[in-house]
């Protein structure tokens, strides 16, 4: 899960290609059996994208285990690298709906949450928004439990787009694409199968940002294993965050997700809705 909406793989380059033989030899041309070299040394071919999102959910507890997860709570940590700047996290998710929350001293609370089909976010610079288009789908799946077990509900297709090796591992890359063109590179730990990082580029009212995320430090809770520590690498900043407390299936007051009306703030609409659509002072958007 890419809570902080921040993320995905910030992974090295791959090995380089082995050197060409510029002499044009004919060992540089044929295999030891007369095989032209092209065909000695093909690259293999890449997995299917379905088995490696597979092996994902296998490595992280199997489907039944994550089906059982109706309900989480967790708390965490947020580190600003570089700035000494800490603050805390605190998600509370049932269903498919959230809410989360960042405190961050000297930069504010920055909230979001989602209830049915409302998907909202607040922060100290754009206020309080409902969101809609690319960016309320990036806020949906993003709250997925394990998106690798259901990528479906999000995206239309998966491919298997590299396999590269970092610190001496090797691993896959997976490229999901949606309907609206929004694409996720999730890569993942060929051995283990876990899921070692994910990329994409996140939409905001200032225009895309491309984030990068580790996933480090997995451990068993309740069947399944969580990555206790996500770092984001968001080019001009990068911030650690890390669970310091976890409680699966926590009865949860469903009313926190819901977007928050009044309290002296007007909620506006996120600038790709349609003019139709938006929202005034708090209320509902009109019948389209």
């Amino acid at each position: 899960m890419l809570w902080a909406l921040a993320g995905s793989p910030s992974c090295t380059k791959s090995d380089s290609a082995p050197a060409k033989d510029e002499g044009g030899s004919k060992a540089s041309l044929e295999a030891d059996d007369g095989t032209p070299a092209a065909a000695a040394e093909a690259t293999p071919a890449l997995p299917e994208a379905q088995g490696v999102l597979d092996r994902a959910t296998e490595a992280m507890g199997g489907k039944a285990a994550i089906a059982r997860v109706q309900s989480f709570h967790y708390r965490g940590t947020i580190d600003m690298v570089g700035h000494n700047i800490h603050g805390d996290l605190e998600i509370w998710w049932e269903a498919g709906d959230f809410y989360m929350e960042q405190k961050v001293p000297g930069i504010g609370t920055m909230r979001a949450g989602k209830r049915g089909d409302e998907i909202w976010a607040e922060d100290p610079i754009h206020g309080r928004r409902r969101l809609f288009g690319v960016e309320a789908e990036q806020h949906a799946w993003a709250s997925s439990v394990l998106l690798a077990a259901e990528w479906k509900r999000y995206f239309e297709r998966a491919q298997t787009v590299a396999e590269r090796t970092v610190d001496g591992k090797r691993i896959y890359d997976v490229r999901l694409e949606s309907g609206s063109g929004l694409e996720v590179v999730m890569s993942f730990d060929a051995e283990s199968g876990l899921q070692v990082g994910q990329g994409f580029e996140q939409v905001t009212p200032m225009g895309k940002q491309p984030f990068e995320v580790r996933f480090e430090d997995y451990r068993d809770v309740d069947g399944i294993k969580l990555a206790y520590r996500q770092v984001i690498d968001a080019k001009i900043q990068q911030v650690v965050q890390e669970i310091t407390e976890v409680e699966i299936n926590p009865a949860i007051d469903e009313s926190r997700f819901a977007m928050p009306r009044g309290e002296g703030v007007d909620v506006v609409v996120a600038p790709d809705a349609p003019p139709e659509d938006a929202p005034e002072n708090g209320a509902e958007p009109g019948p389209s």
